[in-house]
């Protein structure tokens, strides 16, 4: 197969659809018979002059034996013989999150792909739903490719782990060396709204205010700008939040490997890669049970049932109140519990590679 690579991604800051095409990418070329020409500017186009570039000059470059790979949500129009992956319809589902000329360019862009490109792909059967409703097509021309983590956040890699950070006890659980400190809940989010950092903030308060959870425990979020962001929360910095800011991978791996308990209220994800990310690092999962995010999690843990093959615990992230018992019970899990929990998470994980979304991805390019 000889394939050519939109590989705009390439000039831009890495989130999840940046690491999506990344680890695709690397793994397609692994795989026989394929070849790939990878087309980027030579320079970071942002915005206008980057879809500009995507749709007049990008085409231009693309072999007339070849099958284009669109890995980030856009592609060039012109170009038909295309797998283009839309990664979700947030655009659609949560317009206020975006600025209007995003919100427009976007609405009118991704129907046209949808209309003239031979593939569509996405990371979710929920994704899959959801777009195939608002780009009117078919949910049967959406191929669903998954996502994965990377295999440093896997309990058993060494790799980002430094010198003097647990790697985690031999019960997976990850917890901290130091016996004077409380439990540490983790949060990977930004400041977008459907991250909904703020009612976690909330339910922080009212079981802090209300003496419900252990001595020196902690709130770490990172990801999140200054808590000044949130100052119309009353006693946002309250004891017990810590504002970790941007972090690098291997300080990631770290806090996910240290952490009691990770968090993710999320409003809405088209996948949702750090509940994944913490479960192969050995960290018990509290999940919002809203989106794509219970495909992510997996079946529900019963904490009443020793024998529960569930993966993660999840809460209504609309309610503050259901939100704050299920961190209250998640910090006050006994041990046989938690290692219960940790085991099936791990379980949960392994089930989710890059190879095999590479895989899946060589499949849909194959049948164009």
């Amino acid at each position: 197969m000889h394939l050519s690579l939109n590989a705009r991604f390439r000039t831009r800051p890495v989130t999840g659809v940046e690491r999506f095409a990344s680890e695709v990418t690397k793994r397609l070329v692994s795989i026989a018979d394929v070849d790939i020409h990878e087309i980027l500017p030579g320079s970071s186009l942002a915005g206008l002059k980057g879809h500009a570039w995507e749709q007049f000059v990008l085409p231009r470059k693309v072999d007339r034996d070849t099958v284009l790979f669109s890995p980030c949500n856009t592609g060039p129009i012109s170009v038909h013989r295309q797998l283009v992956v839309i990664h979700d319809a947030a655009v659609w589902d949560c317009p206020d999150a975006f600025s209007r000329s995003f919100r427009t360019l976007y609405q009118n862009l991704l129907p046209a792909l949808a209309k003239r490109a031979a593939g569509i792909a996405t990371v979710s059967e929920f994704s899959r739903l959801r777009l195939a409703k608002h780009l009117n097509i078919s949910p049967e021309k959406i191929h669903v490719l998954g996502n994965a983590s990377g295999p440093s956040f896997s309990l058993g890699s060494s790799e980002g782990v430094s010198e003097g950070v647990s790697e985690g006890s031999s019960e997976g659980s990850g917890r901290r060396d130091d016996p004077n400190s409380g439990p540490t809940l983790l949060c990977v989010g930004s400041l977008d709204p459907r991250k909904n950092i703020g009612r976690l903030i909330e339910a922080w308060i009212e079981l802090s205010r209300s003496g419900r959870i252990p001595e020196g425990a902690r709130l770490e979020i990172v990801g999140s700008a200054k808590p000044s962001n949130f100052s119309h929360f009353e006693m946002v910095d309250v004891p017990g939040i810590h504002w970790i800011g941007r972090v690098n991978d291997q300080e990631l791996v770290q806090r996910y490997r240290n952490a009691d308990a990770f968090v993710f209220p999320s409003l809405y994800e088209g996948f949702g890669l750090p509940p994944l990310e913490a479960m192969a690092s050995g960290c018990p999962v509290l999940l919002s049970s809203e989106a794509s995010l219970p495909e992510v999690g997996g079946p529900a843990f019963d904490p009443a049932d020793l024998d529960s093959a569930g993966a993660a615990t999840y809460f209504d992230p609309r309610s503050v109140s259901e939100m704050a018992s299920a961190i209250e019970s998640m910090l006050n899990l006994d041990a046989a519990k938690r290692k219960r929990l940790t085991e099936n998470a791990l379980a949960h994980a392994s089930k989710f590679s890059w190879g095999k979304v590479a895989e899946r991805t060589f499949l849909a390019l194959e049948s164009l």
